[in-house]
């Protein structure tokens, strides 16, 4: 593998991003789809009541609001995969980014993915698997194992299950669908694209930090994607560590990939309010300023959506139940007489109920392109893309893009 542009991502980590590399997940297969279930999510949300102003002196009842305000549900049409973020502040930047992309040899990536594929299913993996990638093994006998490099590579199919949170499930501001790849060739080919574009210095890298006492390591992976996660104010990198005297300085690491579908970003409302004095967030940092809100009672029935091998039967429903479903501004729990348990408490009780199916977003549908898009989703006029404008609600702006359909 070539030597990384080391200067070139370090000088991107002082500009503020402008582009992004990502599999746009809205087509003529998914968009019923999604349109259907994000429709069910939005009618599903729990009401709780207002949080009381600090000085309040009466215990009278507030107004019952939404758990997730309308303004964090993303459009239809902004959903997709993000692989990476660039920062291409002039012309030459950007023509020198779209020419390398277009330049990429795709299909020998898809061959190389499909081989890492192989190999994983053979007992040999190469590549750390991501958690909320959910890679179904095929069946024995699929005729798979011979790679023939001249052909075209099938397309990926795919599927959008469950529901995840971001950073942390009790002070939740991102919750994201997980997509599941039944061929086991999705990651390595999206870790492949990250890495190339890593190594031509396009993209912004993005740092894992040691975290001490972890004793989970997929959830710590997945709270160090925060950042990555939240298009339209991605935090840059962390900046070098400076040398000390009598210290060793760690080796850096990479953050792993994290794909996921963001359906919910708490960054998109507005008048977000402040922690409270007693917050237990630590830090002056932005994100103390971002509405949350505790997912776990909604994550736990979003994973257990279903009780049969079909998918056709729900699993109960979310209650509108104050002791359940707390609001939460910043890290400041509104009602103090609920939630008192721990986080590990409470999936250990979960786990005791009748587990289901998780809930799909939109199944088996292809992946037709992939894309470098502008930051920043624009609202559709109703009569854009032959009228579709109004069902995708926003879009990000395409600028350059690659078929994936090469079996076409």
């Amino acid at each position: 593998m070539a030597e990384r542009n080391h200067m070139g991502a370090s000088q991107q980590k002082r500009l503020p991003p402008t582009h992004f590399l990502c599999l746009p997940l809205v087509n003529s297969v998914s968009l019923p789809q999604l349109e259907s279930s994000l429709a069910t999510f939005r009618s599903a949300i729990p009401l709780c009541p207002e949080k009381e102003q600090e000085d309040a002196t009466n215990s009278a009842f507030q107004p019952f609001q939404p758990l997730i305000p309308n303004g964090a549900l993303r459009p239809v049409g902004t959903l997709h995969l993000t692989l990476g973020v660039m920062s291409l502040p002039t012309k030459e930047r950007q023509d020198e980014a779209f020419k390398f992309f277009q330049s990429l040899d795709l299909v020998s990536l898809m061959h190389e993915a499909e081989e890492l594929a192989r190999s994983r299913r053979k007992g040999n993996p190469t590549r750390p698997r991501q958690p909320d990638v959910v890679e179904t093994e095929p069946s024995i006998g699929s005729g798979r194992d011979q790679i023939d490099s001249n052909s075209s590579p099938q397309r990926f199919t795919i599927s959008l299950e469950s529901l995840h949170a971001l950073p942390r499930t009790r002070f939740a501001t991102v919750l994201h669908a997980a997509p599941v790849d039944s061929s086991s060739r999705l990651y390595p080919f999206c870790v492949a694209l990250r890495d190339r574009f890593l190594d031509a210095g396009f993209l912004q890298e993005e740092y894992q930090k040691n975290k001490k006492g972890s004793n989970n390591p997929a959830e710590e992976g997945q709270n160090e994607q925060a950042a990555q996660q939240n298009i339209g104010q991605v935090e840059a990198a962390s900046p070098k560590p400076r040398p000390q005297e009598n210290t060793k300085l760690r080796k850096r690491k990479i953050r792993p990939l994290l794909l996921h579908a963001t359906v919910v970003n708490t960054v998109y409302v507005r008048g977000r309010r402040r922690p409270g004095k007693n917050s237990r967030n630590h830090g002056g940092n932005s994100r103390n300023n971002q509405y949350s809100f505790d997912a776990r009672d909604i994550l736990h029935h979003y994973r257990n959506y279903y009780t049969d091998g079909n998918t056709c039967i729900q699993l109960g429903s979310l209650e509108s139940n104050t002791a359940t479903y707390t609001r939460i501004d910043g890290d400041e729990i509104s009602d103090s007489n609920s939630l008192n348990g721990s986080e590990n408490e409470t999936e250990n009780n979960n786990n005791n109920n009748k587990e289901g199916r998780p809930f799909v977003w939109a199944k088996d549908f292809p992946l037709q392109k992939l894309c470098i898009c502008e930051m920043g989703a624009k609202k559709l006029d109703s009569s854009a893309h032959g009228g579709l404008g109004a069902r995708l609600g926003e879009e990000y702006r395409i600028v350059s893009e690659r078929s994936l359909l090469f079996d076409s």
